[in-house]
């Protein structure tokens, strides 16, 4: 358990295993913790890094809005402050989508990225697909429910509100642990900075589409259909890219498929060696 100030903030980081460096980076809500389960299994092959973006958890923040360049500057920051370049890098979510930031501004970082249905959602705004629309349209709704939430200070209730009706689906949020709870209610505001970020759900396609990175795309079976259709899209800027379907999982397979995420890092690693 370390901390290291960078960028003006404090970063708490944890580091578990040995070999290779993975960076871990955790989505919105949650905090570098979420990844235990799946950093236990990865750290007999890698030295597994995981820490909490700024603002979250046992991270420090600041009194200006958060946002995904700030994020992706932090991680590149931690990066080179833990030497050991280039490092595999490995995302879920809006942490994927910090990932992938680094990926397009810091490639001499990055020896490998693993990216796990990245929310980039204005890469579907073109289609002409109503239901593809029309599931874009209600997530935009459900999002501005979630922001109202939170504006009014009832960020559990916010919280809540995204796991049943956003993320995953009716009753997930009574299924979680109380340890969960408290956690992600904890971090309700930087989710709230998120979803007033302009650039949190768009990328540098320019920068994307000429990357040398190494990258898997991935996605679970039991996902929202916006997520395979955004790894689809992403597959067409990225033809170079892999693609692994996790048979079972959803949108959070570091906690509910480790075994299988394990394996499919492992095997993307050893085929770009």
């Amino acid at each position: 358990m370390s901390t290291a100030t960078l960028n003006g903030v404090e970063l708490y980081y944890e580091i578990m295993g040995t070999g290779p460096k993975l960076f871990l980076t955790h989505g919105s809500w949650t905090d570098g913790s979420s990844w235990a389960q799946l950093a236990e299994l990865l750290a007999d092959r890698y030295e597994v890094v995981t820490w909490d973006r700024r603002g979250h958890s046992r991270s420090a923040d600041t009194d200006e809005p958060g946002s995904r360049t700030e994020d992706a500057t932090d991680l590149a920051a931690l990066i080179e402050h833990l030497g050991d370049l280039p490092v595999h890098l490995l995302g879920n979510s809006y942490g994927a989508t910090v990932t992938l930031t680094v990926v397009t501004q810091r490639p001499d970082l990055v020896a490998s990225a693993v990216l796990h249905e990245p929310p980039l959602f204005t890469l579907l705004e073109d289609t002409s697909d109503p239901a593809i629309l029309e599931a874009l349209a209600t997530s935009e709704d459900r999002l501005d429910a979630v922001a109202e939430f939170i504006e009014a200070g009832h960020h559990r209730d916010a919280a809540k509100y995204f796991f049943d009706n956003v993320a995953f689906g009716p009753g997930t949020w009574d299924r979680l642990p109380e340890s969960f709870h408290t956690m992600v209610t904890a971090n309700a505001a930087k989710y709230l900075d998120e979803l007033h970020d302009p650039t949190g759900l768009s990328i540098d396609t320019t920068a994307l589409t000429s990357t040398t990175v190494p990258i898997l795309l991935t996605h679970g079976t039991t996902s929202p259909p916006l997520f395979s259709r955004l790894i689809g899209e992403l597959t067409r800027l990225l033809p170079s890219a892999q693609v692994e379907a996790i048979d079972g999982a959803g949108h959070i397979p570091y906690a509910t498929h480790p075994h299988q995420l394990a394996a499919v890092v492992s095997a993307f690693h050893q085929s770009v060696a």
